[in-house]
């Protein structure tokens, strides 16, 4: 078994165009440390791209050169903390995709990262995404916040005609994305950021070729640290949680740990009120296996 991960941090947005942020280099390596010290991956199997290194079409090239070298039983993990937004589906109204947002070049969704791990078996390789980031889309300007303004067009557009949301990160094919179908309802502006009701069933999704941990919920923010919180809540959550839980624990168990730890943060150093719960989405077969480590059979 070979554990390879891609690792993004990205800080730097000045050619992006948007806020820069603080803390996701920082991430990134305690990231890249983790991964090592807790879960045995090689660092030379660990390909790692910080601010302006990390451009959309080096990201892509990483990502297809692992998911080429592996085999069943490996291990495959990609790791982002930086912006993520919205864009809309070019030809199906009302879709629209949620999308992380590199140094450089164009934004990826998950229509891009499943082009690349269309071969992959999900059954036989824990391909796992970690990402530290939100999708909320907006107007929002808070600066504990990882994601950017959208344009007014933009946010006219998915208050008036979003009806379903492809989450970055599970690479559904273009068939498969109709489970994805009237996965939100009644989009509408609140505080600066779109707000959306949530499909409660929409957790997992037996079409899926990995197993997504993302930030928060589609309808909120993701918050870098501050004060004695020195990472973004999500990966500072992990990295607590890890040196507690002696490596080993499963994706439901992960994600609701997580979750726990999310939400102390925010009570102990944020304002009233604020919100932000990391969310599990994949292959409901495989929600009881455990965190990085491969799987043991085929389902």
């Amino acid at each position: 078994m070979t554990k390879r991960a891609v690792i993004v941090g990205v800080d730097d947005y000045s050619v992006q165009g948007v806020g820069s942020l603080s803390m996701c280099v920082r991430d990134a390596r305690a990231f890249y440390h983790l991964l090592i010290d807790a879960f045995l991956f090689e660092p030379e199997n660990i390909l790692t791209y910080l601010d302006l290194a990390a451009d959309s079409a080096t990201i892509l090239h990483a990502l297809r050169s692992c998911v080429a070298r592996s085999e069943p039983g490996d291990v495959l993990c990609f790791y982002y903390s930086g912006h993520g937004a919205r864009l809309p589906h070019p030809k199906i109204a009302g879709q629209f995709y949620e999308t992380i947002i590199p140094a450089q070049g164009q934004w990826i969704s998950d229509h891009d990262l499943f082009l690349i791990a269309d071969g992959l078996q999900p059954s036989h390789v824990n391909f796992t995404c970690i990402f530290d980031s939100c999708h909320s889309g907006g107007m929002s300007l808070e600066a504990q916040a990882k994601s950017p303004p959208a344009e007014q067009t933009l946010i006219q557009r998915m208050i008036d005609t979003m009806t379903s949301l492809i989450p970055c990160g599970v690479l559904l094919s273009p068939a498969e994305r109709q489970a994805c179908a009237n996965n939100v309802s009644n989009p509408r502006l609140d505080n600066g950021k779109i707000d959306l009701d949530l499909d409660p069933n929409f957790t997992t999704i037996q079409q899926a070729k990995t197993t997504l941990i993302a930030g928060c919920r589609s309808d909120e923010l993701s918050y870098i640290g501050k004060g004695p919180i020195k990472n973004s809540l999500l990966t500072a959550a992990l990295l607590e949680l890890v040196n507690q839980s002696n490596f080993e624990i499963d994706h439901r168990s992960l994600c609701n740990e997580l979750i726990t730890k999310t939400a102390g943060y925010l009570t102990a150093h944020f304002a009233p009120g604020t919100k932000q719960t990391p969310q599990l989405i994949g292959q409901h077969n495989r929600m009881e296996e455990n965190f990085l480590q491969g799987f043991t059979d085929s389902r």
